[in-house]
């Protein structure tokens, strides 16, 4: 069988004509007079953008979206204008009998995506320590998608696509039936924020002031060490501060390593994908890690993905914007959805402008509920002093429902978001603008609360993400009207902390202060609360807790968030030993990672492990990697869910 274009759900709006000018002018978005020029005259032939030559084959080898018992979309990207071909087999597939009966072929519509073609200072760009613009691909992008339905759940299905002169072959399983399945593993972590400088580029790598090492413990390799020689060093709170061995680009290549050995079911990216997400190369950097050149983990393993402010920020390509010109975080927030747009059965079928910015998806017995964090209302901004409330000091004590925030980001207002929306995208009105609220009466809030109480009355086990974390002792752990205050904290998200307590939500999974870290809340002291985590430790930052002066001048952490029961900076002490006459870290401290969620049929119930996953870098006597070790933070956490998907009173 045939399918001679995309499904009608997923065709474009009328009129809905891309206006890419601003990507073409790189640094700054269209002017007002490009406005009303179609895609051609703004952008440019494929050949006009970039002088590289466009490759046959794949640019994003296929990846999964949309999961279900019975249906699986395949994605994939190709530069040039040819359509892809997919064989599936397995069961319930084709007509006929014998084998026949177990394969179908499908055929894909390519469509060109001109937000996704490089800018000129993009193109222009130099990076210390590679060649100009080896980092570049093609000139063009051109999205393949195909929706595989009338699957058979909890079944393997083997599919090959055909691209030009290239193939790729991979497996996938459908989500069990709810009433027939034994385990699901589920990987998280956030804050990939990949780009081609990730590399070269090692972070920062913070150590606690108060409790940084074992009793037993050297100090760590000090300035002018053979350590600083190599890795180099920063500044943080006034300190000294290594930098990490690993390079992000090692980094997460280790991390993705024992990842697929753990061999989930599903795994969940909780924001910041892309170091801009309206920066091309960050882009290019990101599926080359998951459907790419060093690994095809989301070939095999669907990705569930949340926006993040970084996928609303264009990099060197103006950033956030202007008040005046806010087309960057427009552009960037798009071309995100022109890789991640989901459309199916767990949107908001009501607001279908959304385009997946939230959604649910269910997986047997588990249902992931998937929020966009990114902009809250009233717009609150620290520098301009426009603040929810009157400033206030200490921990979340003193935190209450008169002062707290609204907003999760100071850097756009939801008018000058939705005005630049309609001057990118020709033919629209401000009512099309695919930016939600996080507040209450919006229409994420109603969406989410109808979908936590449908899963609840099914008797779902509840997990859901987002990107900023509502519980932090991190940098963004302060709300914009605290004495210590963030312009992007992610305080507001507490607003949700009633709802979720009310519908038996199980965990929240976010990022954002890349740092791990676990809370438990439980806000009406019932024993039934929900373990909210910081998974910020994919390959980016390694940051440990908010430091703040005290009035002797020294630095200590502030520790806002009470409900914090455990971080890997302050709670996993680093033990160095001198091993062969150099300094080698032995154990502890913060390192890359993940976590690991096994949920375990018991019964009429269930049993839920999550288990904090760190990488643990192996050096030789030189510091060169020997190799990586899959270790487990000491904080494990088990705990029941009932025959409801109901976490049992603690």
């Amino acid at each position: 069988m045939t399918s001679p274009s995309l499904p009608a759900r997923r065709t474009r709006r009328a009129g809905r004509t891309l206006l890419a000018a601003a990507v073409v002018l790189g640094s700054v978005a269209a002017p007002a007079s490009a406005v009303g020029t179609t895609a051609a005259t703004a952008v440019g032939t494929p050949e006009q953008q970039a002088p590289q030559q466009s490759q046959d084959g794949f640019r994003v080898l296929p990846y999964l979206m949309e999961p279900t018992g019975d249906s699986m979309d395949l994605v994939w990207f190709s530069e040039l204008d040819v359509p892809g071909t997919v064989v599936v087999s397995g069961p319930g597939l084709g007509q006929g009998r014998g084998e026949a009966a177990q394969k179908a072929t499908f055929t894909s519509a390519p469509e060109y995506q001109p937000l996704l073609d490089y800018t000129q200072a993009e193109r222009d760009q130099s990076i210390p320590g590679l060649e100009q613009g080896s980092w570049l691909k093609g000139p063009a992008n051109h999205k393949h998608r195909v929706s595989l339905t009338g699957l058979k759940p909890d079944k393997t299905y083997t599919y090959t696509v055909t691209q030009g002169s290239e193939t790729h072959t991979a497996t996938f399983t459908t989500a069990p039936d709810k009433q027939s399945w034994d385990d699901i593993r589920i990987i998280a972590f956030s804050d990939t924020e990949t780009e081609p400088h990730g590399r070269t580029e090692h972070r920062e790598w913070e150590l606690s002031p108060v409790n940084g090492y074992t009793e037993d413990s050297e100090p760590r390799p000090g300035e002018g060490s053979a350590w600083d020689k190599l890795f180099g060093a920063t500044t943080r709170y006034g300190a000294f501060t290594l930098r990490y061995p690993l390079s992000q680009d090692t980094a997460l290549k280790e991390n993705l390593k024992h990842i697929e050995e753990a061999d989930p079911d599903l795994m969940l990216i909780a924001g910041d994908l892309a170091q801009g997400s309206g920066y091309q190369p960050a882009w290019d950097e990101f599926f080359g890690y998951f459907a790419g050149e060093n690994g095809d983990l989301a070939s095999r393993v669907p990705l569930l993905t949340a926006l993040g402010n970084w996928e609303t920020f264009a990099a060197l390509n103006g950033g956030y914007g202007t008040a005046e010109d806010q087309s960057p975080a427009v552009i960037s927030r798009n071309k995100y959805h022109a890789y991640f747009e989901r459309t199916g059965e767990g949107t908001d079928q009501d607001n279908p402008q959304y385009r997946g910015s939230y959604y649910r998806t269910d997986h047997g017995p588990v249902t992931v509920l998937t929020l966009d964090s990114t902009n809250g209302i009233p717009y609150e901004n620290t520098r301009t002093g426009t603040l929810s409330g009157e400033v206030f000091s200490g921990d979340d004590t003193q935190l209450t429902d008169e002062n707290l925030s609204t907003d999760t980001q100071g850097e756009f207002t939801e008018a000058d978001y939705d005005r630049a929306f309609t001057e990118v995208f020709e033919g629209t009105t401000e009512a099309d603008s695919d930016l939600p609220n996080v507040n209450e009466g919006t229409a994420q809030w109603d969406w989410a609360q109808e979908q936590l109480a449908d899963a609840r009355e099914k008797g779902q086990i509840v997990v859901v993400q987002f990107h900023h974390a509502a519980y932090s002792n991190g940098v963004h752990g302060t709300p914009p009207n605290h004495e210590h205050a963030d312009n992007q904290s992610g305080v507001a998200m507490r607003a949700y902390t009633a709802m979720f307590e009310e519908y038996g939500v199980a965990a929240v999974i976010s990022g954002h202060d890349e740092m791990f870290e676990r809370s438990w809340v439980d806000s009406d002291g019932d024993g039934r609360g929900f373990h909210s985590y910081d998974v910020g430790v994919a390959a980016d930052g390694l940051r440990g807790e908010q430091q703040v002066r005290s009035e002797d001048g020294a630095y200590e952490p502030l520790r806002f968030n009470t409900h914090s029961e455990w971080t890997a900076a302050a709670d996993e002490p680093e033990t160095w030993v001198e091993r062969d006459g150099v300094l080698q870290l032995h154990d502890g401290g913060l390192h890359y990672g993940h976590l690991q969620i096994d949920i375990s049929r018991t019964g009429r119930g269930a049993e839920i492990t999550m288990t904090p996953v760190y990488v643990f870098p192996i050096l030789d006597e030189d510091y060169g990697l020997e190799r990586t070790e899959r270790r487990v933070y000491d904080d494990v956490v088990t705990f029941a869910v009932d025959q409801d998907g109901l976490p049992v009173q603690r």
